[in-house]
């Protein structure tokens, strides 16, 4: 069975990716063994929603502009330095805006004053995604994850030495979470390095008209990242406030702990549609001025690919949830083997729903897409709302994927419409 060269750039460019990922994950893993060993549960889901606070805003200083801009550049190659400088200072404002947002924010939470400074630290965490995410426009455009997983790696490396030292050292845990933020800050740094070694040039000059065309095209895009990230991350930051129930016997930080650590299994086994769609997305563009019947074939065989994956991966991660909850957290996270169970259970769900989004931002519809997610998001907020205080985390779980589900079912109806739209010739 032979390959076209395109077929074997994109798995190359999925594999870097993946590569960097289960690298990542093995440092990740044992980032959480050292801080659920050392410090138990209760300080964990502290150390946990100083993570959660900065992650549920990354895709608003995202905010879409990568698809939009990844388009622009893959056509034409001369925008690039324009297209990254203004990029780059797009983001470094809005980041900074967002973190004096969201620090005033967290002074009306019932936090800790300990809690409150760990995720005004923490915070920084936006800026440094924003770096990186921008210099992932070059490499998507080039399709050169190789030089993005270099990067990735080496950041992560530094963040691994620094928790082992620190957690050697007792340190408040607030400064474990900071070791993400230099690791975060070593990554953008190699990251730019290797965009100039590509001849990218960044041109920082404000240029009005990029401003407005990345801005309104990236709307709906970055809308629509913001719903969806709703639906992965509110829920922690509910379970930090909402009454736990009686039966699990346990505080809100312990109830965001025994969550937290299934959902950052959960979070990883997303990587691979994700990673996928990410070589994909430039061929779709192409593919999709080559005619109905050329983006119809990669649009199926993206998704047959995906689906077997995830009910491979599914089955896996059932079996083996409690030796991976047992590893990473020990016999103090008995509680969050069933809960694992049940988010590996629905990975199918967002196989699908990945590319089939992706294609309607391929074919120029994604205005479209902020009104699926919006749905999902008020409909996740409301049940969660509901069933925290009865369910705690168990419930929290199965919300995430009827909320998917629905998005999938929006999808379909939406992909059809728009299909029989664009080629009613």
């Amino acid at each position: 069975m032979s390959f076209s060269p395109v077929s074997k750039k994109i798995a190359a460019n999925t594999i870097y990716q993946l590569v960097g990922k289960v690298v990542s994950l093995g440092i990740t893993v044992l980032a959480t063994i050292i801080v659920t060993r050392t410090y138990g549960r209760e300080i964990y889901g502290q150390f946990s929603l100083m993570q959660a606070w900065p992650a549920l805003f990354f895709v608003i200083v995202d905010f879409g502009i990568n698809a939009i801009a990844t388009r622009e550049i893959s056509k034409d190659w001369s925008k690039a330095g324009k297209y990254f400088g203004n990029i780059l200072l797009i983001r470094i404002i809005f980041s900074l805006i967002l973190m004096v947002v969201l620090f005033v924010a967290s002074r009306f939470f019932p936090y800790s004053q300990a809690l409150k400074t760990g995720i005004t630290l923490s915070l920084l965490l936006i800026l440094t995604q924003a770096l990186f995410t921008s210099t992932n426009i070059i490499f998507q455009a080039k399709l050169r994850y190789d030089l993005s997983t270099i990067g990735y790696l080496s950041g992560y490396a530094v963040i691994l030495i620094l928790v082992s030292l620190l957690s050697q050292a007792k340190v408040d845990v607030m400064w474990i979470s900071f070791s993400y933020v230099i690791g975060g800050f070593i990554t953008f740094a190699v990251n730019y390095f290797f965009v100039k070694s590509l001849g990218v040039k960044p041109e920082f000059v404000f240029d009005k008209q990029v401003w407005g065309y990345l801005l309104s095209s990236s709307l709906p895009l970055g809308l629509m990242f913001v719903f969806s990230q709703i639906n992965f991350k509110a829920d922690s930051l509910l379970l930090s406030f909402l009454p736990v129930p009686s039966f699990l016997n346990v505080s809100n930080n312990e109830a965001v702990g025994l969550y937290a650590l299934p959902y950052k299994i959960f979070e990883v086994a997303l990587v691979m549609p994700t990673f996928f769609m990410n070589s994909l997305y430039p061929v779709m563009v192409v593919r999709m001025s080559e005619g109905k019947e050329k983006l119809k074939e990669t649009l199926e065989q993206s998704l047959k690919f995906l689906i077997a994956a995830a009910l491979i991966f599914s089955a896996i991660g059932y079996i083996f949830s409690p030796l991976a909850v047992n590893i990473l957290g020990g016999t103090e996270f008995g509680a969050s083997i069933p809960v694992l169970r049940i988010l590996l259970a629905g990975l199918v769900l967002y196989s699908v729903t990945q590319p089939l989004a992706w294609v309607i931002v391929t074919m120029g519809y994604q205005k479209y897409l902020p009104g699926i997610y919006l749905v999902s998001g008020v409909f996740n907020l409301i049940m969660n709302f509901i069933f925290i205080p009865v369910y705690s985390f168990y419930m929290s779980a199965v919300i995430t994927h009827l909320s998917e589900l629905l998005i999938l079912i929006l999808l379909i109806v939406t992909v059809r419409k728009i299909w029989r739209k664009t080629y009613a010739a």
